[in-house]
C-alpha cells in the first residue's frame, strides 16, 4: 500500500511537471503565481506558556485512522525545532511507525521582532533549549541562556496537558526527539524530570562543555537502587552522533558512560554512529531512531516467555523478530524469577558481540543493551551470579558489579561458558584446537573451597568439539554439544544422567526433536523446568545467522533411566 501510494506521488509530480514547464515557456519569461507548501494532515494550534506568557505554535498530525479507531489510544512523540523536523519525521513514521502522534512545539512566536532580524526566527531555542546561562555577559542578557527548567515546565503543564486532554493519547508511551541543542534539551529532561517522556531520542547534542553539568544533574537525581523504583530513570534512550563530529564524540561518549554507570535496572541505552557529520547525519538519525522506536513498541510484550506460545515436542525458534532476526543470536537464558531473558546479538544494531536482555517491567518486556560480550553468560541458579565463562559479575543493589576473576585455578583456560549448580560445583568447557580437542570440566566447592579443576569422565569427554556445557541446579545432568560418529551431521545436543553411584551415565543424543545436520550447541533449561533453550546455526558454515530455539523439557524426562 505505502509502495502504491509512492507510486502514485511520483506519477502525479511527473504528470503535473511538464505542463508546468510547457505553460512557463509559452508565458515567456513570465513568474508564476506561488503559494506556500502546506504539509497535509499538520494542524497548527497556537498555544501560551502560561508561567511566562510566551505564544508559541503546536504542530500535530494524528494517524490516519485516527477518526475510525475510536477506541484506541496512540503513542506520542513530541519534538522540538519542529519546522526543522516535521517534515523529516512525518515522512519516517509515515513509512515505519503509521500509528503515532506528532507533536511539534515551535520556537517562541512573540518574541523581539529585532532579535528575530539579527539571530533567525530560532533565536529562542539558545534561552529555552540551554540549562546554563552564558559565560558573557553581554550575550546572556541579550538571548537570556538557561531556561530550559522552564521550557520543561511549559512543555509538562500546557502542552503534554494539552495533547492528552485533546486527543487519544497512551500516557506510557511518550517519546521525546531532539537534535543538537534539542539533543542537549533531551539530556537535561532526562537527567532532571525523566518521568516527563518514557522514551528518548537524542541525537547529536551540544554538549561539548556540559558533561559536567549533567554529571550534576545525575548526582543531583542520586543512584539507583533496586529496593527503590523511584530511583530509576525508567527510559528508553537512543543517542547518535555522526561519523564525523570530532569535537562531539568524546563528550557524547563520556554522557553515554554516565549513563551506563548508573546500572540503572529501569534504563536502557542504545548508541549509534552515522556516517557523516553534524548537518549530514540528521536525515539517518531520524530513521533510525524511528526505526528503533517502532521496534521498541513492537516488543512490548506481555506475560511469561515474551508472551510467546509456548514450544511443544518438536523445537521452534523463539521469539521470531523479537529476539531472533537474520543476525546472530547465541546463549539465550532467563533469570530465576523469569523477568530477566539475555542473550548475545552480533549484527544490526550491534556491530561487535553485546549482551542483549529483555526485562519484564510492569508486564511489559523491553530490550536494552548491557555491555559487550564477555564469554557465553549464564545465571548461577540463584541468580546473584552471572557467569561470563572465566570471569564473573555479582548482582548488587545497583545492578552488576565490575567484572571479576575466578582466580588462578581458571587462569590458564580458555574457557567459552562455565555453569553452576546450586552446590557452588562449576562445570565448563575449554576453547580446542582446530582438530576438536575441546575438554569439558568440573571443579566442587568444598567446605567453601574451590578445588582444582578435573576433567569430566568419558562419557562426556568423547568424540570432537565437546563444550558449552549446562549442569542441572540439582547436578542430576549434564547437557553438552559435541560432535560423535553416531550424530545427526554437525554439533548435537548429548545429556548424561548422574548415576547412583555418582558417576555419569553413557551420553545421551537428544534425538530429532533438537538436533539436525546443523549445528546445535549451548543449552540451557528454565528455572522453572519447563523448556530448554539452545542454538542452531540457520545460516551458513560462516555462522552469520545462528537461532534461538525451545522445546518443551519433558523431553528430559523422557530420557531419564527409570528407577
Amino acid at each position: 500500500m505505502r509502495k502504491l501510494k509512492l507510486f502514485l506521488v511520483l506519477a502525479i509530480a511527473a504528470f503535473h511537471a511538464l505542463p508546468a514547464q510547457e505553460n512557463h515557456i509559452k508565458e515567456d519569461g513570465e513568474v508564476a503565481r506561488t503559494s506556500n507548501f502546506e504539509l497535509p494532515k499538520i494542524q497548527v494550534v497556537p498555544i501560551t506558556d502560561t508561567n511566562a506568557n510566551r505564544q508559541y505554535e503546536l504542530y500535530i498530525k494524528l494517524p490516519e485512522a485516527y477518526s475510525e479507531s475510536t477506541d484506541k489510544s496512540y503513542p506520542v512523540i513530541y519534538t522540538t525545532d519542529a519546522m526543522w523536523h516535521m517534515e523529516m519525521l512525518s515522512g519516517s513514521t509515515e513509512y515505519i511507525m503509521e500509528e503515532v502522534i506528532l507533536v511539534g512545539i515551535s520556537w517562541q512566536k512573540d518574541i523581539n521582532e529585532d532579535l528575530k532580524k539579527e539571530l533567525g526566527d530560532h533565536v529562542s531555542r539558545y534561552r529555552d533549549y540551554s540549562f546554563r546561562k552564558h559565560d558573557n555577559p553581554e550575550i546572556q542578557k541579550k538571548i537570556q541562556f538557561g531556561q530550559a527548567n522552564k521550557h520543561l515546565a511549559f512543555i509538562r503543564n500546557d502542552v503534554i496537558t494539552y495533547i492528552d486532554n485533546t486527543y487519544r493519547t497512551d500516557p506510557n508511551s511518550r517519546t521525546y526527539f531532539g537534535y543538537s541543542m534539542g539533543g542537549e534539551f533531551g539530556a537535561y529532561v532526562l537527567l532532571s524530570q525523566p518521568n516527563t517522556f518514557n522514551n528518548y531520542i537524542i541525537g547529536s547534542p551540544s554538549i561539548k562543555n556540559e558533561v559536567e553539568h549533567l554529571s550534576e544533574l545525575n548526582t543531583k537525581f542520586g543512584p539507583y537502587e533496586t529496593s527503590n523504583r523511584s530511583s530509576s530513570l525508567n527510559a528508553n534512550v537512543f543517542i547518535s552522533y555522526g561519523s564525523l563530529e570530532e569535537t562531539m564524540m568524546e563528550p557524547i561518549e563520556a554522557f553515554i558512560k554516565l549513563l551506563n554507570d548508573r546500572r540503572d535496572d529501569g534504563l536502557t541505552v542504545l548508541k549509534e554512529v552515522i556516517d557523516g557529520n553534524h548537518g549530514t547525519a540528521f536525515p539517518m538519525t531520524v530513521v533510525r531512531s524511528i526505526s528503533w522506536l517502532s521496534q521498541l513498541n513492537k516488543t512490548k510484550v506481555e506475560s511469561l516467555y515474551l508472551g510467546q506460545k509456548p514450544s511443544g515436542v518438536t523445537a521452534i525458534p523463539f521469539a521470531p523478530g523479537i529476539v531472533n532476526t537474520e543476525h546472530r543470536e547465541l546463549s539465550g537464558f532467563f533469570s530465576p524469577d523469569l523477568k530477566e531473558f539475555y542473550f548475545n546479538r552480533n549484527g544490526g544494531s550491534y556491530e561487535k558481540h553485546a549482551l542483549v536482555v529483555f526485562k519484564n517491567i510492569d508486564n511489559q518486556w523491553t530490550e536494552s543493551y548491557v555491555m559487550p560480550r564477555i564469554g557465553r553468560p549464564v545465571f548461577s541458579p540463584d541468580g546473584k551470579t552471572m557467569h561470563l565463562g572465566e570471569k564473573y559479575m555479582v548482582r548488587t543493589e545497583t545492578g552488576w558489579s565490575e567484572v571479576k576473576s575466578l582466580g588462578s585455578y581458571f587462569e590458564d583456560i580458555r574457557i567459552m561458558r562455565l555453569t553452576s549448580s546450586s552446590k557452588g560445583t562449576f562445570v565448563f568447557d575449554e576453547v580446542g584446537s582446530e582438530d576438536g580437542d575441546g575438554v569439558i570440566r568440573y571443579s566442587r566447592l568444598i567446605n567453601g573451597k574451590r578445588e582444582a579443576p578435573k576433567p569430566l569422565s568419558k562419557e562426556i569427554n568423547t568424540g570432537k568439539f565437546n563444550a558449552h556445557p549446562f549442569i542441572a541446579p540439582d547436578e542430576s545432568y549434564i547437557i553438552w554439544d559435541g560432535e560423535r560418529e553416531s550424530g545427526y551431521g554437525d554439533s548435537d545436543l548429548y545429556i548424561s544422567f548422574r548415576q547412583k553411584d555418582g558417576s555419569w551415565g553413557e551420553a545421551i543424543n537428544l534425538g530429532s526433536g533438537i538436533n539436525t545436520e546443523a549445528w546445535e550447541s549451548t543449552a540451557f533449561v528454565t528455572p522453572d523446568g519447563k523448556y530448554l533453550f539452545f542454538n542452531r546455526n540457520v545460516g551458513s558454515s560462516d555462522y552469520e545467522n545462528v537461532d534461538i530455539y525451545w522445546i518443551d523439557a519433558q523431553i528430559i524426562e523422557d530420557l531419564r533411566p527409570k528407577p
